[in-house]
């Protein structure tokens, strides 16, 4: 390879580098490039690679970096393998994935003497039928499988637009991606495109996302997709919900806010408003707070506190309502003396201090 910083393997879309998005590509077989029998593997890690779908790849391994220098001279088309392990830094064949895709090579982006990303355009599923050779870098004879198409009925009808339709309203309920991607899954009209395309956008774990690209049969790869994508959706919807019933509360809470600064301008405009309404007002609540009421006579002595900031405090209503509250505040809620339940100390007290009434000192004792 050149060490020139850019290096156009064949002409495509500007790329920038760190994006992530994977994007559909062209998939006309008549254009397809030859796919030989014999690849250059290269294990990636993190994700999976689907046919139809353009994606930035970081290459930064030394075997990673020969299998560049070394296969690109004599073919773009390379095959790319998922690890088992994304921490193993040196795979062997068996932390491998058995089925894997081949790509294009569009561009390379040489960072530095020990760090290329690539841009590749995944082609076609293959399986590893034989491993040639592990060193500099692995190479393996691979096999070609096709596809197995649905029934072309109005089942299978129903379904494929089924998914197209809930993947265009995911797409539309997620805040970053891009409307283009939406009008591009309304415009793909071939199932097992759609469902490519949508595999490696979803958000799965990796083994997850393997399964669906082993997966030959059409329908069954369609309706992998339209379970994680139907799971999604919800939780979209659940999110916008919840996104919308917070932005109301605040929005109602905001315009009460406002009211009563309204009210005050105007009760201040009309000479009604003092500053010492508020004071006062705060100061009840302090005492409120430390005679620590029960809660239901603390939920009603708030109702009236807030009566306070819309009655002006020369009315009469303001004096009974700031008397109601002292009392609440005053009384011993929390303040219990202890029982004493020693009757010959309570028949001494009412002898002493009630000379007669023999009858009703002797009921009250009896109770």
């Amino acid at each position: 390879m050149s060490d020139k910083e850019i290096t156009a393997l064949q002409p495509g879309a500007e790329f920038k580098p760190g994006a992530q998005s994977t994007i559909a590509a062209p998939t006309d077989q008549s254009q397809m490039p030859h796919i030989p029998e014999e690849l250059s593997i290269l294990p990636v890690r993190g994700i999976v690679v689907f046919p139809g779908t353009v994606i930035p790849l970081n290459v930064q391994r030394a075997a990673s970096l020969k299998l560049l220098d070394d296969s690109l001279p004599r073919t773009k088309v390379i095959g790319l393998v998922t690890q088992r392990d994304e921490t193993k830094e040196d795979p062997t064949p068996q932390d491998l994935y058995s089925v894997g895709t081949a790509a294009l090579v569009l561009k390379l982006l040489r960072q530095s003497e020990d760090h290329v990303l690539v841009i590749v355009q995944g082609l076609r599923r293959f399986s590893l039928r034989k491993i040639v050779t592990t060193s500099p870098f692995l190479r393996a004879e691979v096999d070609l499988p096709n596809s197995i198409s649905p029934p072309q009925t109005k089942e299978w009808e129903a379904t494929f637009r089924n998914l197209r339709d809930s993947a265009a309203k995911l797409f539309e309920l997620t805040p970053d991606a891009p409307e283009q991607s939406r009008l591009m899954i309304l415009n793909i009209d071939n199932a097992e495109q759609l469902a490519d395309f949508l595999a490696p956008n979803l958000n799965i774990d990796v083994a997850e996302k393997q399964a669906i690209l082993e997966e030959l049969d059409v329908e069954k790869r369609v309706r992998l997709v339209q379970k994680h994508i139907s799971a999604q959706l919800e939780i979209a919807e659940i999110q916008q919900r919840l996104q919308r019933d917070v932005a109301s509360q605040f929005s109602d809470a905001q315009r009460r806010a406002y009211l009563r600064s309204q009210i005050k301008a105007i009760q201040r405009e009309l000479g009604e408003a003092e500053a010492g309404s508020e004071e006062q007002a705060q100061q009840l609540r302090k005492r409120l707070e430390e005679a620590n009421p029960p809660e239901a006579v603390m939920k009603q002595a708030e109702r009236e506190l807030k009566r306070l900031d819309f009655i002006p405090s020369a009315s009469p209503e303001f004096s009974v309502i700031v008397s109601y509250i002292e009392i609440i505040a005053d009384l011993p809620w929390n303040n219990l003396s202890k029982d004493n339940l020693d009757l010959d100390q309570a028949q001494q007290i009412l002898d002493r201090d009630h000379y007669d009434l023999e009858k009703v000192k002797k009921r009250l004792i009896e109770y």
